[in-house]
């Protein structure tokens, strides 16, 4: 009796944050119906995106089992470096881990790493991959180098904490053209687009951008619909994933 009466809560309050987001976005972001304008899809979960997207990853759904199982794994696992509240949810991670191990691609970048809820969906596909793959990671925190459960085939890059933009475009113009990248960075609408942009320069030319918190600004509704034929929105409990690809 006491757990259903906790659990009713808990789906009014994710209820009307979906109202919310729908209406008026995330804080000073944009709303669902800003994004989904140009999206060929909106799916409530990475689940229904495999079984309903043009992709057609549903023969893939055995590893979405896999996945979850991983993420618990992985929080309970993980070590506390940040704030846990910038920890990855479970649509991102396990979008991740199925793409990852569909597209067994060989250079990835993800900016963003936090306590390393990501790169460890990331890295455990990897190395289900015969570690085939190698992994680029980005953070200004030094500290968030120690948050790979995995680390074979990674490579984490320290950025300045000035300049930071030039920094880091004069790595990724040194990297091999890139298959998967994902932004889970600065959510400001500058570095948003700022990255979008140059992760358009640098993917290869079936290559897949992923971004978290897309509905964050109004960045990724306004460029990559001119750069790419299909993106997709996939909603993660609490804010907006954006998959994109040509």
């Amino acid at each position: 009796m006491n757990q259903k009466q906790n659990l009713f809560p808990n789906l009014r309050e994710i209820f009307l944050r979906r109202v919310y987001l729908f209406l008026y976005g995330s804080r000073e972001g944009v709303s669902l119906n800003f994004l989904q304008k140009n999206a060929n899809g909106v799916f409530l979960s990475t689940e229904e995106f495999m079984i309903k997207s043009k992709l057609n990853y549903s023969d893939l759904q055995k590893d979405l089992g896999t996945a979850k199982s991983l993420y618990k794994k992985v929080l309970e696992e993980h070590r506390h470096i940040t704030s846990e509240g910038w920890n990855a949810e479970l649509e991102l991670f396990s979008l991740l881990y199925i793409l990852v191990k569909s597209k067994k691609p060989k250079i990835l970048v993800e900016t963003g790493v936090a306590n390393g809820i990501t790169t460890n969906s990331i890295m455990f596909a990897l190395n289900e991959n015969d570690n085939s793959g190698f992994l680029h990671s980005f953070d200004i925190l030094p500290e968030t180098r120690n948050s790979n459960l995995i680390e074979a085939n990674w490579i984490f890059h320290l950025l300045e904490k000035k300049k930071t933009n030039k920094h880091f475009s004069r790595i990724i113009e040194n990297l091999p053209k890139i298959d998967i990248w994902l932004h889970d960075s600065n959510h400001g609408y500058r570095w948003q687009k700022f990255e979008y942009l140059l992760a358009i320069r640098r993917l290869n030319r079936d290559g897949i951008l992923i971004s978290d918190d897309v509905d964050a600004s109004s960045a990724w509704g306004e460029v990559i619909p001119k750069y790419f034929k299909e993106s997709y929105i996939i909603f993660d409990s609490r804010r907006f994933i954006g998959i994109a690809h040509n």
